[in-house]
This record gives structure tokens, sequence and C-alpha cells, in this order.
């Protein structure tokens, strides 16, 4: 499973992989029990044995994803890069990220206006997380005359909508684009430096 680290030792784990395939490949919508048990090579009632539904399989996938991706964008946006790297480097992961698992970004959203901050707290064991060290660099950065004044929050809000909204839009973008499968994830990997090039050169004094 891309970005999902499985050591292939139980059913339950070969069963995860199929499906993250399949839901990739055919959305949440068009994936059927069915077609995961086909891909897993095992018969729909051992799959129903470990998952009684597609929703609850599609749950823990995207859960095992987000339990691996969040803390890692978190540590890019705390670490020691300089600002512009920073700003480089999360981006093009957070793109990747969603070429990777297109249905993650969705199921985000659903579940913090069901759940609320508790579905992130669940995620991370009860650790809240924190930008802090990202919104001071950008405060620090304004203070040395490096980039104009921002609230930083709102800078952060702006670098998350460029990078996420393509993601969440992409049926209604490839429509009113009349682009491809291919053509639309060519964008994609050409916005990882559309974005951080307009965001640079949007907060230059």
């Amino acid at each position: 499973m891309s970005n999902v680290v499985v050591s292939m030792e139980s059913p339950e784990e070969e069963i995860l992989v199929s499906a993250f395939q399949v839901f990739v490949e055919k959305g949440f919508e068009n994936a059927t029990m069915q077609e995961i048990a086909e891909r897993a090579g095992i018969k729909r009632t051992v799959l129903n044995y470990y998952f009684r539904s597609k929703k609850l399989l599609y749950h823990q996938i995207a859960k095992t994803l987000m339990r691996q991706a969040l803390p890692q964008m978190l540590k890019i946006l705390n670490s020691d890069l300089a600002f512009e790297d920073k700003i480089a480097s999360f981006v093009k992961n957070y793109i990747e990220l969603g070429l990777k698992n297109p249905f993650m970004p969705l199921f985000i959203i659903n579940e913090l206006n069901s759940l609320g901050i508790k579905f992130v707290e669940n995620l991370l064991d009860g650790d809240k997380p924190t930008i802090e060290p990202f919104l001071t660099q950008v405060n620090t950065e304004i203070k040395a005359g490096r980039i104009t004044p921002i609230e930083p929050i709102q800078l952060f809000m702006h670098i998350i909508s460029l990078c996420a909204f393509p993601v969440l839009a992409k049926p209604m973008i490839m429509l009113v684009t009349q682009t491809n499968e291919k053509e639309f994830k060519d964008l994609l990997e050409t916005r990882k430096t559309e974005v951080t090039r307009l965001i640079l050169r949007s907060i230059k004094p």
C-alpha cells in the first residue's frame, strides 16, 4: 500500500493492500467488496469476516494513512529548514500525498465535520498537533524584512487551500477543463512548483 508499511503477515493486511488499490482505481463509490475480495485472492465470506462493510474497510485504510502522513507533514512545518525550502518541501509532499491517496482528503474533511478535533487527537493517540514553530518562523521572516507582513495562520491556510482544493475538486476540474486522468496528474505534478512560486512571490517585499 502506498505510504503504508505493512508486513503482509496476515490476511487482514493483504485485504488492506488490495482494498487500497481498488479504492484508488475505482473510488469509494464504485469499488465493490467483491472486487476487493478477488484482488486479495480470497472469498467474499472471508473478507466479510475481517471487515463487515466497505465503509469500515475504507476508514481503516484512511486512518492508517493519516497516522503516518500527519506527523510527516507536521515534521516538515516544524523543522529547521530554511523558510523557502520548507514551503517548497511541504507543498511537494502534500500534493504527492494527494496523488498517491486520492480519497484521503475527502475522508479527512468528512471525519473532521463529524467528529471535530477529536478525530485528529484519536489519530495521534491524544497528542495535540502544533505548528507553532512554523508560525514563529513566519514572524521572524517578517521582522527581518524578508517577507511582507501577513498573519502566519493566514499563510498556513493559503498553502493548505492551494494544495488541497484541486484534489478535493478533481471531478469538477476534470469536467470543466476537459482533461483526462493522466493530464490531471500531470497538472498536479506541475502544481508542486506552481504553488510554491505563487506563495513565495505573493509575500516578497
